[in-house]
C-alpha cells in the first residue's frame, strides 16, 4: 500500500523542531543540579532554541494551514484519530507557549536576562520587568509544561510504532524523508 507523505518543507519544519525540543529537554535536565554559573552557558542555548522553536512553529504553522496535510489512513481507529489530533493541538500549544512563557519569564528580570541568540543579538524584552509574581507563576507552567512535553513525545513515538510495527501501517513513512 503506498502512503500519502507530507512536503519535504513539511518534514524539515517536523525535524528540526523535533531535534531542537529534544535538546532543550535535555539541556534543562543536564544543567538541573548545577550551580548558577556553570549552568549559564548551557541555559543561554536553552534559551536561544526556544525562541528558534518558537519562530519555526510559527512557520510551521502558517505552512500547514495553507498547505494541504496527507489524509490519515482509513484503517485508524476513530480514538486513534481523535487522540492523534488532541496530542499534535497540544504539541502545538506547547511549542509555542514553552517559549513564551520562558521570554516572559527571563523579562521579568529586565533588560539585564535579556535572551541572547547566540551572542549575535538579543531579544527585545517585554513589559513585565519586575513583577516577581508573574516570574514565579511563569517558571511553574515552564517546567510543567516541559514535563507535559515529554510524555506528549513519548505518546507520539509509541503511536508511531505501533501504526508501523503492530498495525503493520507504513505510517512513519509519511514524515520520512
Amino acid at each position: 500500500m503506498t502512503m500519502s507523505k507530507y512536503s519535504k518543507v513539511a518534514m524539515i519544519f517536523h525535524w528540526v523542531i523535533a531535534a531542537l525540543v529534544i535538546a532543550n529537554i535535555g539541556l534543562a535536565e543536564l544543567t538541573e543540579d548545577m550551580s548558577r554559573a556553570a549552568r549559564g552557558p548551557y541555559m543561554e542555548f536553552h534559551k536561544s532554541f526556544g525562541i528558534c522553536i518558537l519562530f519555526l512553529t510559527l512557520g510551521r504553522l502558517g505552512w500547514r494551514f495553507s498547505h494541504a496535510r496527507p489524509p490519515l489512513p482509513a484503517a485508524l481507529k476513530n480514538w486513534e484519530v481523535i487522540m492523534s489530533k488532541a496530542v499534535h493541538f497540544i504539541f502545538y500549544l506547547l511549542m509555542i507557549g514553552m517559549p513564551l512563557s520562558g521570554w516572559l519569564w527571563m523579562s521579568t528580570y529586565g533588560p539585564d536576562a535579556a535572551i541572547s541568540m547566540f551572542g549575535l543579538f538579543n531579544m527585545p524584552v517585554l513589559p513585565v520587568q519586575g513583577n516577581e509574581a508573574l516570574g514565579d507563576l511563569l517558571h511553574e507552567g515552564h517546567e510543567l509544561g516541559g514535563k507535559l512535553m515529554l510524555i506528549l513525545i513519548g505518546l507520539h513515538v509509541a503511536g508511531a510504532l505501533k501504526h508501523q510495527f503492530i498495525d503493520r501501517i507504513a505510517f512513519l513513512q509519511r514524515m520520512w524523508p
